[in-house]
Formats: structure tokens, C-alpha cells, sequence
């Protein structure tokens, strides 16, 4: 179905991200994790540049978990036996999401540590 409008498109895509979080526990998980983020980067007082990185990480790394579980998805609507291109397809779009994951953790203890340390160090 095609949209008219950009509101139609706009509604389309919260739908979509409200289907991704019923859908996907890791989508979910994912989720609390960018707000305890968040909540921790307002508690330290994180500069505008930090803020960039972790909101640039945490969007690339909800972004590929909703693309994960779309292909997921496709590929379930295709057929749910065992097929090893399927399996291959999933695999590579899992390794994508832990890929972004592991870089976000580095990137957020890059941020956090030094901020944590002055904290505890007073």
C-alpha cells in the first residue's frame, strides 16, 4: 500500500516500531539499555559530543535489531523448517546487531569511565 501522505508514512513507522518491541525481547532489552544510558549519561553530566556518540550508537544498534527481526521475519513467512541459506541470512543479521553492540560498549565505557572515575574519586 502506498502513502499519500507523509503523516500516513509517519503513523506506518511508529506502528512498526511499536510491533518491533512486542515482537523482538532483545528489541526490548535493547530499549532499557538505551534509557538507562540516557538516564546515566544526564546524571554525569555528559558534553555534547558524547552525547552524539551515544545517541549515534544506540540508533544503529536499534536500527539493525529492527531490520534483524524484519529478516527474521521474511524468512519465517517463507517456510519455518530448516533451510541453510535461512539460517545463513539470520546468522549474518544476528552477527550484525552483536557487531554494533560490542562497538557501543566500547564506545559507552570510552564516555562513562572517565566520568565515573572523577565521581568516585572526590
Amino acid at each position: 500500500m502506498k502513502h499519500t501522505n507523509f503523516f500516513q508514512s509517519l503513523t506506518t513507522a511508529f506502528i512498526g516500531i511499536r510491533s518491533l518491541l512486542q515482537e523482538s525481547r532483545n528489541a526490548r532489552i535493547q530499549g532499557i539499555v538505551f534509557i538507562a544510558t540516557c538516564l546515566l549519561g544526564l546524571l554525569l553530566k555528559i558534553d555534547a559530543t558524547e552525547w552524539l556518540w551515544v545517541l549515534a550508537c544506540s540508533s544503529v544498534v536499534l536500527a539493525l535489531e529492527a531490520v534483524n527481526t524484519s529478516m527474521e521475519q521474511l524468512a519465517d513467512l517463507y517456510t519455518t523448517e530448516y533451510h541453510p541459506k535461512i539460517k545463513f541470512v539470520k546468522d549474518i543479521a544476528a552477527g550484525s546487531v552483536l557487531i554494533a553492540s560490542f562497538s557501543a560498549l566500547i564506545i559507552g565505557l570510552v564516555i562513562f569511565i572517565p566520568h565515573l572515575r572523577t565521581l568516585f574519586s572526590v
